[in-house]
């Protein structure tokens, strides 16, 4: 390629070696001098080919020292493949740039050279250091926003349980001063109802039907408030001895109802609360016991085993339904329908929503107004307790 006349192929390489966009040296493996150098790196480091030719590689700044120099070219002679990623390199204004340099042994003709391929890689290496220096800012960022959401949940289930010992408190120091009333206002009736005249009898029958609705309802926000506080331990629990327990505490009102109760098996073990899970049962029963108009109530309960190994039990009913509009409402506190048409408190469905996160499982309904409503709910299959249900109630 240095001698006065040139190959076809090596006019070729000469002009890609004063096109090429990289910096290119070429060096005398021997003398470990270059004896080439490309237009582009003469300009992009500001020197003359002059001042580059005849110097070694660390006397450019390419390599720390001459025991450097030495030690790369020695790996040079044994692999023929060098690379350096990331190699600072001043320019003779004094500019520190980030180099990668690749060399080669290859033979040119009787002779053997190196060729150092020099790329500009500053702008990448800025951008990285860029990069690494977000990710830090956004590691130290989410690290922050997890300590401060996990303060602020530990604020949230304190504030909660506070909250909630309080409603238990009030509910349970209210029932007395009720149950007084009440008492007198039977003793009235009872006692004096001969000097009463019939309005007085009905304002003291009033009273004390009054008194007995609100210690209804707060006899089921005390429920509702023992379900949120009490401990709960997850074993496997026969859903056929639940579902039994429950109908056997409703034994009155499936009478007084004239009430058919159907149970369908199978009914696997599930991974709940016995006391909680009855009492889930208990307060869906009775909704399908009470919410019916003009016939007697006919209640079928079946269970399945669904994909994940997740057991839904239903409580299918004849009553009068939910439109779809109100079935996400229905269980939440004090949520009710019927207001008027039908006794209770708006509690019931949110013991059921509350008592299924507490273990873990899911509630809904499916319902059309007039034709029943099949409310469910969800749990993990004892012999699968890995698996557990989201808390969440989409729905079915």
């Amino acid at each position: 390629m240095y001698a006065d006349t040139l190959s076809s192929s090596e006019l070729r390489y000469r002009r890609l070696f004063e096109a090429a966009h990289d910096g290119i040296l070429i060096v005398d493996p021997e003398t470990r001098k270059i004896i080439d150098v490309n237009p582009f790196l003469v300009k992009f480091l500001g020197y003359s080919r002059d001042e580059f030719v005849g110097k070694e590689l660390f006397e450019i700044g390419l390599l720390k020292d001459e025991a450097a120099s030495r030690e790369a070219f020695r790996t040079l002679r044994a692999t023929g493949y060098i690379r350096y990623e990331n190699l600072p390199l001043l320019t003779k204004s004094g500019v520190c740039l980030a180099v990668e340099c690749v060399s080669n042994v290859y033979a040119e003709g009787d002779r053997t050279v190196i060729q150092c391929n020099i790329r500009d890689i500053t702008e990448r290496k800025a951008i990285e250091c860029a990069l690494r220096d977000a990710k830090e800012q956004l590691a130290q960022h989410a690290a922050h926003l997890e300590a401060v959401v996990s303060v602020r949940t530990a604020e949230l289930r304190l504030s909660n349980t506070q909250l909630e010992t309080f409603v238990y408190s009030i509910a349970h120091d209210l029932r007395a001063p009720l149950r007084t009333m009440q008492g007198f206002a039977q003793l009235l009736v009872q006692e004096h109802s001969a000097a009463l005249n019939q309005q007085g009898r009905d304002y003291a029958n009033f009273i004390n039907s009054s008194a007995q609705t609100m210690d209804n309802l707060l006899a089921d926000l005390l429920d509702f408030s023992h379900i949120s506080q009490r401990k709960i331990d997850l074993v496997p629990v026969p859903l056929e001895t639940a579902v039994d327990g429950a109908l056997s505490s409703l034994q009155q009102e499936i009478q007084t109802s004239n009430a058919r109760i159907e149970k369908i098996p199978p009914w696997p073990d599930v991974l709940a609360h016995a006391a909680t899970l009855q009492q889930v049962l208990v307060n869906l029963l009775g909704n399908a016991l009470k919410f019916v108009s003009g016939k007697a109530p006919e209640v079928r309960l079946c269970s399945e085993v669904r994909p994940g190994g997740i057991v839904r039990l239903w409580v299918e009913d004849n009553g009068i339904g939910v439109p779809e509009e109100f079935q996400e409402r229905i269980f939440q506190v004090f949520q009710r329908l019927h207001t008027t048409e039908y006794a209770g408190t708006g509690i019931g469905l949110a013991i059921v929503e509350k008592g299924m996160q507490r273990m873990h499982g899911r509630a809904g309904v499916v319902s059309l107004p007039g034709r029943g409503s099949r409310f469910w709910i969800e749990l993990a299959k004892a012999a699968d307790a890995k698996t557990v249900p989201s808390p969440r109630r989409p729905k079915p």
